[in-house]
C-alpha cells in the first residue's frame, strides 16, 4: 500500500548524527580500555639488555637460514634453541601466556622479503611504494626508527637492525614481544647473529665485541605486554643503554607479523600504529593472513580496527588509512595479506 512519507530531512540528519556519535562513543570506549591497561601492564614491562652469554647460546645453537630473494640484500639467520621455557609443551599459542614468538610465522618472512625488496631498490620505480620506501630508507639512515610489535624471532627487525650497522648510522630498533623468554632466547640471538654475520663479512677483528656493542646502541628489548611499552615511550621511559638515548615515541617503520589474529589484536595493533606512527611520513606494514577462522581476526578485521580507532577523540584530528599492497597465495592455504598503514590528517 503507498504511503507518504513525511519524515523531515532535519529528521534524517539527527538519525546520522546519532548514529555518528554513537561510533564515536564506542570508539571511546575501546580507546579508554587499552589506555587504562597500558597504565597497569607499563609496571610489568620490561627492558632487557642483550649479555655476554647470549653470544655463547648463538654460538650453541643450530641455524637455520632464509633466503630473501633479493639480488643484493643478504639473506638472514636465525637459532633453533634448544632449551626453553616452553620446551616440554607442543604448542603455538597458549592466551594470555605464551603468544607464539618461538615459532617463525610465513608473514614473517613475507615481510622480510619485501623488505629486501624495499632495500635494494625493486620498488623504487613503482609510484605505488613511495612513501614505504621512503620510510624503510629513513628508518636506516641517521635518526631513523623501526618498531616490531609482537616481534617473536624479530627477522623484519633483525634485517632492518643489520642494514642500518652496514650503513654507520645511529638509527634505533625496538623489538617488543609479549614473553620475555622469547626475547632472551631467540630474539636477541637472532639480532646478534645477523649483526656478528655482517661484521664477519666486513673481515671485522673483534666480531662478538662489535656485534654487542652495535646491539648496546641501536637496540631495545622490551618484554610484556606491547601497551605497557606504549606507556613508556609515550612519557620518555625508554633509553639506550649504551648512550642513554631517549627513544621518541613516534616511528619511522612499525612492523607486526600475525599480530592481527583476534578481534582484540587487531585493535591493539591499530591503537599502536595510531599512537606510534609518525604522521604523514611514517608507514606500518602489517603482515597477516586475510582470515584467521574462529577468532575474528586478519585482514579486514584489522582495516575495520584501524577505521575504528581513526573516528576516536583520541585520534586527535588523524586517521589511519590501510591498502594492501602485496598478497600471496599458494592455492592450497589461507591467503596472506601485507598492509601498509599510514597516519594522515582527516
Amino acid at each position: 500500500m503507498f504511503k507518504f512519507d513525511f519524515t523531515s530531512s532535519t529528521e534524517g540528519a539527527d538519525h546520522a548524527d546519532n548514529s555518528e556519535n554513537e561510533k564515536k562513543a564506542e570508539a571511546d570506549r575501546m580507546i579508554a580500555k587499552i589506555e587504562e591497561r597500558s597504565i597497569t601492564s607499563a609496571q610489568s614491562c620490561k627492558l632487557l639488555n642483550t649479555s655476554a652469554s647470549t653470544s655463547d647460546k648463538v654460538k650453541s645453537c643450530v641455524h637455520e637460514h632464509v633466503d630473501l630473494h633479493s639480488s643484493s640484500i643478504d639473506g638472514l639467520h636465525y637459532i633453533l634453541p634448544q632449551q626453553t621455557a616452553l620446551s616440554e609443551k607442543n604448542t603455538d599459542l597458549i592466551p594470555g601466556v605464551y603468544e607464539g614468538g618461538l615459532k617463525v610465522w610465513e608473514c614473517s618472512l613475507d615481510l622480510c622479503r619485501f623488505l629486501a625488496h624495499v632495500m635494494d631498490g625493486t620498488m623504487s620505480t613503482e609510484s605505488d611504494f613511495r612513501h614505504v620506501t621512503e620510510a624503510v630508507r629513513r628508518s636506516i639512515e641517521n635518526g631513523g626508527s623501526a618498531f616490531e610489535l609482537g616481534c617473536g624471532h624479530g627477522l623484519p627487525a633483525c634485517l632492518l637492525l643489520r642494514e642500518s650497522v652496514r650503513r654507520y648510522t645511529n638509527s634505533v630498533v625496538v623489538f617488543s614481544d609479549f614473553n620475555d623468554f622469547v626475547l632472551r632466547d631467540v630474539t636477541i640471538p637472532n639480532a646478534l647473529l645477523n649483526v656478528c654475520g655482517l661484521y664477519q663479512q666486513q673481515g671485522n677483528d673483534s666480531v662478538d665485541d662489535s656485534a654487542s656493542q652495535a646491539l648496546l646502541k641501536q637496540s631495545i628489548y622490551a618484554g610484556g605486554d606491547w601497551m605497557g611499552l606504549s606507556h613508556k615511550l609515550s612519557n620518555d621511559e625508554v633509553v639506550l643503554p649504551a648512550t642513554e638515548r631517549l627513544v621518541d615515541e613516534q616511528f619511522d617503520v612499525l612492523l607486526a607479523s600475525e599480530t592481527t589474529y583476534t578481534t582484540e589484536s587487531c585493535q591493539d595493533t591499530a591503537y599502536l600504529m595510531l599512537k606510534h606512527l609518525k604522521v604523514d611520513i611514517g608507514v606500518g606494514l602489517v603482515a597477516t593472513k586475510r582470515f584467521y577462522f574462529g577468532v575474528g581476526g586478519g585482514a579486514d578485521a584489522f582495516s575495520q580496527a584501524a577505521d575504528k580507532v581513526s573516528e576516536s577523540s583520541q585520534s586527535h584530528g588523524l586517521r589511519l588509512v590501510v591498502r594492501t599492497i602485496q598478497s600471496y597465495d599458494t592455492g592450497n592455504a589461507n591467503i596472506r595479506d601485507l598492509l601498509e598503514v599510514r597516519l594522515i590528517k582527516k
